[in-house]
Formats: structure tokens, sequence, C-alpha cells
């Protein structure tokens, strides 16, 4: 037994097998955070480019920009927003223009728009619905972005931001947002080891793969013309 104790031959395998072991976590590890890191960068981005596409493209909320026609005639022309410095609401809106906002929401085929608005002057609001198409359009520009991206992921939102004129063509101008939630990184080397880790993330959509939950992006940029060229 004290030969056995003393037996060296060996020890040099042994030692080599567990610093390799450790040594190949941590490189893996370190490139499974690196390629996380990048996933994060590439939803920011799909973001941007998902706001940059909507701004110049028909929008999701089919109507939204149909405005009814039927204004006081003496208010075509007049601003959406209040410049007076008497009244206490300069900044504000004038009244004169619908106060608009849609959120659209995509599901796996189709989606809806839920719209919130009060209606200016003598005009009345727009009735909304989900354009498939335009958001195909949106969606596909991220996509190619970044490519874990699903439908389900995006939201798109539109609102009136006050300015503009009653009788404007094309619609009022809107602030577009365009936001990224509910998507999970999966490690690549390392998932057997992290898994365990997490859970489905609560209140996303069906289908959402366990894994680091990515941070919601959101980008908001002013309406141009809002008609797919």
């Amino acid at each position: 037994m004290n030969r056995l104790l003393r037996d060296c031959a060996g020890s040099v395998l042994v030692e080599a097998t567990l610093s390799i072991t450790v040594f190949m976590l941590v490189v893996f590890g370190t490139v499974d955070v690196t390629l996380m890191l990048f996933n994060w960068q590439s939803a920011n981005k799909a973001a941007v480019i998902g706001a940059r596409t909507a701004i110049v493209s028909n929008p999701v909320a089919s109507g939204i920009t149909n405005l009814s026609s039927n204004y006081d005639p003496s208010l075509l022309g007049q601003s959406c927003l209040d410049t007076s410095t008497t009244d206490g609401n300069g900044g504000g809106p004038s009244g004169n223009c619908p106060q608009m906002s849609a959120t659209c929401t995509p599901a796996s085929s189709g989606g809806s728009c839920p719209m919130s608005c009060t209606a200016g002057g003598a005009g009345t609001c727009p009735s909304v619905s989900f354009d498939d198409t335009a958001f195909t359009t949106i969606f596909n520009n991220m996509h190619a972005i970044y490519p874990s991206l699903t439908r389900q992921n995006v939201v798109i939102t539109y609102k009136t931001n006050n300015l503009g004129y009653v009788g404007q063509s094309n619609g009022l101008p809107m602030d577009v947002t365009v936001s990224i939630s509910c998507v999970s990184y999966q490690f690549y080397f390392i998932d057997a080891l992290m898994k365990w880790v997490f859970s489905t993330p609560s209140g996303c959509p069906s289908g959402t793969k366990k894994g680091v939950l990515i941070p919601s992006f959101a980008t908001t940029l002013t309406s141009e013309s809002m008609v797919t060229q």
C-alpha cells in the first residue's frame, strides 16, 4: 500500500486533463459570451433598420394615414400644434387634428393594431387594420440583420406628434417606434452546462427558447412619406 501511495506515474496526465478541461471551459465560455454580446448588438441594429424602413413604407396600421376630409373648411391648413403663448397650452395639441396611437402586434400569421384616437376639429378618426404585406417588408429587412428574429418579437407603434396641419396629404406626421423583445440567446458551446440555469421567459410568446433573455431594444423616428416606393 505504501508503495502504491508513493507511485507518481501518470500524475502529469491527470493534472493535464484537469487543467485542459478548465482551460477549454474558459475559452469556449468566452467565445459564447462574445457571441451573446454580438447578438445583443445585432438585435439593437435590427430595431434601427426596422424603424428606418417603417418611416418610408406603408404603415402596418393600414388606414391610419387616411383621415376624413370633412373638416371645417376654416381649419384647412391650420397647424396641429398650438403655437399660442397666451393660453397656457403652447407646444401642445391645437385641437385641430386627431390624436392617434396604434400599436401593431403581429402573430405567427397576421396580427392586430388596436388604436386609440381623439378626433380633432370636425374630423373623424380613421379605422385601421393590420397590413401583413407592409409588416413583412419591414420584418424582412430586420431579419436580414438578425436571423434569429421572429414575427412575435417585433412590435410597431404609430403615434401622432402634433406636427403637420389640417388636410396634410399622406397623413399627419407620426413618431414610429419599432421595438424588439422576448429574444433569448442559447449558448452554443456550453449550452448543455448552462441550460438548467434558465427557464422560459415569462410573458413571452409560446415557443420562446430557454436562454439568456436579450434586453428589449426600441428605436423611434419621425415618419417621412410612409408610402412604399
